[in-house]
């Protein structure tokens, strides 16, 4: 006769399987012998499944089982920031005394906290005491990698990472953040081989699955990566630093099947720019045919994808979503970053994609002409810092680009905004000033775009209008740019009209610059 399975223990081989939804249930169902325990990892398996109403109610129950049990402390905590209620959250975890058995896991947790509150810099020095207290805790090794990672500290981030697999090798999220943090160093090898194990160790794990997409998709392992990257929205559930926001509809996914007299909802994810890059797939969606061919998208671009894409019934994301959408049968939906895998575009390289599929207002466009040429001389736009500081390693310092550009014989207008008054006096006599345009606006921003002959951007926004408008784009990138733009490569088939140069080894710009200056003086 067979041994009782023990439901707690069932619970955690799922969940160290990696399947969330079935640990849930056996979880819950161990609440009965293990009423706070259970309950709180049930709500962990609730947040992985991005249920946080779910997961808070689980922890509340916990909690008011037993109010001042660190256990139950320390589950509030750690749901608590992860649903926005970061003062709720550092007033349970800091009722966890020094010299408590869960001390630890606390203050790893309340770093957590405190950066999702965006205070990173209170959340590292909270950690290093923590660590001289207890410098043998996984959590706080780990948490001080995440730390650093949002500090730009990458090379120490991949110290603290290491450290955590040193103390318990099998720590999923550890490993997963080697591979996140080589892969911006511009290791993509090194982020494989870590996410490859991460994945061993958890074949389910979707923060693991998505950095390694990422990595795959670096070097051009595009099957695999786009196969990969299906975990994204289960990874921004766990982690929101990680993958993208999904949304949900009553509508069956498409997997590729024929669209002949069927349906189709395409939806965006990301940022605006995600969703240029993306919308190249789309004329490759139309020449399928379905009926209707219904876009919803970021409310920033629908202007400007309503003009390019014309066959298409274009709407703003909303919520509830637009009469559009929910007003018909629909018979399929696909998030637009999943077209690449199910159209497999990547199978004869790219080659399907769009060219200059953006089409901005001429009229916009030709009054910006107006207003800048001078006796035919070349219109060249330069952007070159990020306007988000969370990507300030992207930016290029104006000084270091300025000159390589502005030179007679072209007219050099700026497509940066949020300029500082250092940045304005040093390009006073040398670049076009316009009043910053309107970042909810970014048809307006693409006719700026449209107006320039050329233009030499960082990877922005400015970067993926220009490209998919088909205007001639030069891209100056950081070593650890988004796997999007491959590893080193000079070009991308993504965007045929740009070139791509990379930032020194030693983090200077001078060897790009020049080359890009070269080829700009020589175009």
């Amino acid at each position: 006769m067979s041994e009782p399975v023990d439901p707690l223990q069932e619970a955690e081989r799922l969940a160290a399987a990696g399947d969330a939804s079935a640990a849930l249930e056996r979880f819950k169902a161990a609440i009965d012998g293990a009423p706070i325990t259970a309950r709180a990892r049930a709500a962990d398996m609730a947040l992985e499944l991005g249920d946080a109403d779910q997961a808070f109610i689980l922890a509340e129950e916990a909690w008011r089982i037993a109010p001042n049990a660190p256990e139950a402390l320390l589950l509030m905590g750690r749901i608590a920031w992860r649903v926005g209620a970061i003062d709720d959250s550092l007033a349970c975890l800091d009722r966890i005394r020094r010299g408590d058995p869960l001390w630890a896991q606390a203050q790893a947790e309340r770093a957590e906290a405190l950066m999702a509150g965006n205070k990173p810099v209170e959340a590292y020095n909270d950690l290093r005491f923590a660590l001289r207290t207890d410098p043998r805790e996984p959590s706080l090794w780990l948490a001080l990698g995440h730390v650093l990672m949002s500090l730009d500290r990458l090379d120490e981030a991949e110290d603290a990472y290491r450290n955590t697999t040193d103390l318990d090798p099998a720590s999923v999220r550890a490993l997963a953040g080697v591979a996140d943090v080589c892969l911006k160093l511009g290791r993509p090898d090194e982020a494989i081989e870590a996410g490859e194990k991460a994945v061993a160790i958890s074949s389910k794990d979707p923060v693991a699955r998505t950095i390694l997409a990422l990595a795959l998709l670096a070097i051009g392992r595009d099957g695999e990566g786009w196969s990969a990257y299906e975990a994204r929205f289960d990874a921004n559930n766990v982690d929101q630093r990680i993958g993208t926001k999904g949304r949900e509809f009553d509508i069956p996914p498409w997997d590729g099947v024929s669209l002949k007299d069927k349906s189709l909802l395409v939806w965006g994810e990301g940022s605006p720019a995600d969703e240029i890059r993306y919308a190249a797939m789309l004329p490759e969606m139309i020449r399928r045919d379905p009926n209707p061919l219904i876009l919803e998208c970021d409310p920033r671009v629908q202007s400007l994808f309503a003009r390019s894409f014309d066959s298409l019934t274009v709407v703003a994301r909303s919520s509830p979503p637009d009469e559009a959408i929910t007003g018909g049968l629909l018979h399929y939906q696909a998030p637009i970053g999943s077209l690449a895998l199910h159209t497999k575009v990547y199978e004869d390289g790219y080659g399907s994609l769009a060219r200059a599929y953006l089409e901005a207002d001429e009229a916009k466009v030709a009054s910006w002409r107006d207003r800048w040429s001078k006796s035919g001389d070349r219109i060249i736009g330069l952007a070159w810092r990020h306007p988000d500081p969370e990507a300030a390693r992207r930016s290029i310092p104006l000084e270091a680009v300025l000159d390589a550009v502005a030179i007679p014989g072209r007219v050099v207008v700026a497509l940066q905004r949020g300029m500082t008054s250092e940045e304005r006096d040093m390009a006073a006599d040398k670049l076009l000033l316009e009043p910053d345009p309107d970042p909810t606006d970014v048809d307006a921003m693409a006719a700026r775009v449209a107006a320039c002959d050329v233009v030499v951007t960082i990877d922005s926004l400015v970067a993926h209008l220009a490209s998919a408008l088909g205007i001639d784009t030069r891209i100056l990138l950081d070593n650890g740019a988004d796997a999007r733009w491959g590893l080193g490569k000079a070009r991308t088939a993504w965007y045929p009209s740009a070139r791509l140069y990379w930032q020194d080894h030693d983090g200077g710009w001078q060897r790009a610059v020049t080359q890009m200056r070269r080829a700009l003086d020589g175009s």
